[in-house]
């Protein structure tokens, strides 16, 4: 009878532990095809897919992903707003509308505060190199700026890029001093650099990209507040006889991906993002420079004029950019966010790629 029983208990230790083994094995078997499987990742932007930033920044990092990756990752692209408006990406993208977006910090001076400072305050980054690897830097070290203009809105950054710095841009009058500006209708992207203008004395026209070239010929604007390439994307060059460049502001944009998403890649995915993150934000300065140039030589080939300013003239900018960005930060200070200690960590940051 003991016999009997013993047999039976073994044979049920036996069962229970090959059932154990296959569930194991079961288990290890999915990890192993989660790891296999293929990801489409619907990748939203509000430019067109001839634009710069397309060219030199996010295809190659759609094709640097996909190659490190070994086909596992792939993009379903949609450009030109196609997914929704550019004030409205962050959004989107924390919503799960876009797996990722290209955002543009400009638009988002609530949700992204200190990107939206560094890009809006004039006289900071004076190439697109020099500003993207000091922000690439500052991002890394600075939990604050993390935390608030990225998790907070649920997404992720995988690559950050600055562009060049903003100039402005006019239909019919040469602009040379501060002065000049009085009166005069500038497209912006609102917040800060809404701020500086009318600090100057123009009027401030908050309109999109894809509005500018209709508000420019049609007279509801007589000037942009644009980098070179910015100018090109928009095709406003043809209508666009004149250029200053005295370095008011630029423009943060970069590619963000959905913090669950994100939470749901596999390491290895979410390491080949970072490094083509990385690789391109290397390159796409340089690309930027090159770009800028040929397109300021093309536009004064094409009879358009940038002025070359005196000493005086550009002392002026400097001292009305200075006045403003000290105004700025004395204006906002018992707001609660700690800007000045992001700003001088950003300056520092700077200095290094000068």
């Amino acid at each position: 009878m003991k016999k009997k029983k013993l047999l039976i208990f073994t044979t049920i230790m036996t069962t229970l532990s090959l059932l154990i083994a296959g569930c194991s094995s079961s288990t290890t078997s999915s990890s192993e095809k989660e790891e296999d499987k293929k990801v489409t990742l619907k990748l939203a932007s509000y430019f067109a897919d001839t634009s710069p930033i397309y060219t030199a920044v996010t295809k190659p990092w759609m094709e640097r992903v996909t190659e490190l990756t070994e086909g596992k990752v792939e993009f379903q692209y949609f450009p030109s707003e196609q997914l929704g408006k550019a004030q409205d990406l962050l959004k989107l993208t924390k919503d799960g509308v876009a797996d990722i977006s290209i955002y543009p910090a400009n638009y988002f001076p609530d949700n992204m505060p200190y990107s939206h400072m560094i890009a809006g305050l004039p006289n900071l980054s004076e190439t697109s190199n020099q500003g993207t690897l000091a922000y690439r830097d500052l991002l890394q070290e600075s939990s604050t700026l993390l935390e608030k203009d990225y998790l907070n809105n649920g997404v992720r950054p995988v690559l950050t890029h600055v562009s060049p710095p903003n100039e402005i841009w006019t239909t019919g009058e040469e602009i040379r001093v501060p002065e000049d500006l009085k009166g005069l209708k500038v497209k912006t992207a609102g917040g800060i650099t809404s701020e500086m203008y009318k600090f100057m004395g123009a009027v401030p026209v908050t309109i999109s990209h894809g509005e500018t070239y209709e508000a420019l010929d049609k007279g509801v604007i007589q000037a942009a507040n644009y980098y070179s390439m910015a100018v090109k994307s928009s095709g406003a060059e043809e209508i666009l006889n004149y250029g200053v460049f005295p370095h008011v502001g630029s423009v943060i944009h970069g590619l963000v991906v959905n913090e669950k998403i994100w939470q749901g890649l596999s390491e290895d995915t979410q390491k080949a993002m970072i490094q083509a993150g990385e690789e391109i934000m290397e390159s796409a300065g340089e690309i930027y420079k090159e770009e800028t140039n040929k397109f300021n030589e093309e536009f004064v080939k094409n009879g358009g004029t940038i002025a070359e300013l005196t000493k005086k003239e550009q002392e002026e900018w400097t001292k009305v950019t200075e006045e403003f960005n000290q105004s700025w930060l004395d204006k906002n200070k018992s707001g609660g966010h700690s800007y000045e200690e992001v700003l001088n960590l950003y300056k520092e940051k700077l200095e290094k790629y000068k």
